[in-house]
């Protein structure tokens, strides 16, 4: 009998023994996949983390290196529109020294800018206006330059006989401008800030100049700005594709 309960006892224990190892197996195996989850899970993490700070470094090298490439960009646009600028306030000055040298040939120039006014305004009475200093040029040339339109009429109209009084008003002149010479400055010393007194504002090419003339008809609504300011942005910019190319290439 009580051999019995001692196998009995042997039993259980034995059971009991199977059943904790059963336990610590299954616990043991919970226990890794867990663990792989969370390793895998943190992995993944930390991937994501890699690569979300690689993108930020990706992202702040590129905004680096389109600022450096804009930059060298601007100094070179900088650099081209002062060398531009430069040739722009050479051509204006020496336009400037040569009608202030040489009376013969601005008063032909005169002549040519009163014709072709002439012929823009085809009005029997015309008004010109021009700097104080250059009165006297203008009304030499004056009668010159109603025969020369006249004959180009005759000649291109079948004949055409148009009548022209041509009045100077010497009680409005122009704003005179005065030109700096800067041609004895390299390019890099030619800021641009000096630049931007060499270019006339659109609200002032019709009162202030540095030579040229501004015709308008009898009543002033029809104008012809041919100043030498208008005259010459008006060539410069014409000239730009063949300047930019000659100085920097295609």
């Amino acid at each position: 009998m009580y051999q019995d309960q001692i196998s009995l006892a042997d039993f259980v224990l034995q059971e009991a023994r199977e059943k904790c190892f059963e336990i610590e197996v299954k616990a043991f195996k919970q226990f890794e996949n867990e663990k792989k989850l969370i390793v895998e899970r943190e992995k993944a993490n930390i991937q994501e983390e890699i690569n979300t700070k690689f993108k930020k470094k990706a992202q702040q090298e590129r905004i680096k290196h389109s600022a450096l490439v804009n930059g060298a960009r601007m100094r070179l646009m900088n650099a081209r529109n002062q060398a531009l600028m430069k040739i722009y306030s050479d051509s204006q000055y020496q336009i400037y020294k040569m009608i202030r040298q040489d009376e013969r040939f601005y008063e032909e120039l005169l002549k040519n800018l009163i014709v072709q006014g002439l012929i823009k305004l085809f009005e029997h009475e015309v008004v010109i206006r021009c700097l104080h200093r250059d009165i006297r040029h203008v009304k030499n040339v004056t009668e010159d330059a109603i025969a020369e339109f006249q004959d180009i009429l005759r000649k291109e109209l079948n004949g055409l006989e148009f009548e022209v009084k041509i009045d100077v008003d010497e009680d409005k002149c122009l704003d005179e401008r005065i030109l700096l010479d800067n041609s004895l400055k390299g390019v890099q010393d030619y800021s641009l800030q000096e630049s931007a007194s060499e270019v006339i504002s659109k609200t002032e090419n019709d009162k202030k100049c540095f030579g040229g003339i501004l015709m308008t008809n009898k009543d002033g609504l029809i104008v012809c700005k041919n100043t030498l300011d208008v005259r010459t942005d008006q060539t410069f910019q014409d000239s730009l594709p063949i300047i930019r190319s000659a100085l920097f290439g295609k």
